[in-house]
């Protein structure tokens, strides 16, 4: 009985101090205008975020807001509730409508009860998730406005667990990156039709997630986001340039 309650207790505690991948997504597929592609978002990120905290040995914790929950108000609920532990991993992903107020290069994401800046939502998850290990605040929205195409579909299924630990958590201290899928000043592009519509750029980030995990590419955020980034001028005959920025502490 004894041995019974020490394997017990073991587990337990395994159990308890698992990492946490934590993904926040804002996704309206209740907008006319982006629908198709928004719906293609949430179905790619559906499968690819519980498959990459499988492969790290994460449990998944993926919030998905649309319709009357795609709302400023939700998210940062969301954010004030999110228990974050020591070495977890925090996304920020939001694809939908955004804007450019002129008073940064980064972009406003347009939810249904207010725009808000997503240098203002990086810096709050930054200055409240410090422990984490990982934070990626990425926007896939104009900086200006959308239109849309169409592209091929691709699985996420075969790729590495070691590459997916090394690009997740393979480096010294902490980092966080923010991103947007534009520069100020351009349009952000979505494919409507075809069978993978999405956003241009939410698709070329997830394709080079992909490649690191499956040792196409360097298993490093900067090659990562430096190739979505020439994927995306491609996709978009070089109308689209996404930033990105990293910080370490």
């Amino acid at each position: 009985m004894k041995r019974l309650l020490i394997v017990l207790f073991v587990l337990i505690s395994l159990s308890t101090s698992a990492q946490t991948l934590h993904t926040i997504m804002m996704c309206n597929k209740n907008d006319r205008t982006l629908a198709r592609g928004n719906e293609g978002e949430v179905k790619e990120m559906q499968y690819l975020i519980p498959t990459l905290a499988a492969k790290l040995g994460y449990k998944n914790n993926l919030i998905v807001h649309s319709g009357q929950e795609f709302t400023y108000t939700i998210l940062n609920k969301d954010i004030s509730n999110l228990n974050v532990s020591d070495g977890d991993i925090v996304i920020f992903y939001y694809a939908s409508h955004g804007v450019n107020w002129s008073d940064s290069e980064w972009p406003h994401m347009a939810f249904s009860d207010r725009q808000y800046g997503e240098l203002t939502i990086y810096n709050l998850l930054r200055l409240k998730f410090s422990q984490a290990k990982l934070i990626l605040c990425i926007a896939a929205c104009c900086n200006m406005d959308a239109e849309g195409q169409a592209r091929q579909k691709r699985s996420y299924s075969n790729i590495d667990p070691k590459l997916v630990k090394e690009l997740f958590t393979g480096f010294e201290g902490h980092r966080s990156y923010i991103a947007s899928s534009s520069i100020r000043g351009q349009y952000s592009w979505v494919w409507t039709g075809g069978t993978r519509p999405g956003h241009m750029f939410g698709i070329a980030l997830r394709d080079a997630i992909v490649s690191a995990c499956k040792g196409e590419l360097r298993a490093e955020w900067d090659y990562v986001f430096e190739s979505a980034k020439s994927k995306t001028l491609i996709y978009s005959d070089q109308k689209q340039m996404p930033q990105y920025e990293k910080n370490r502490w």
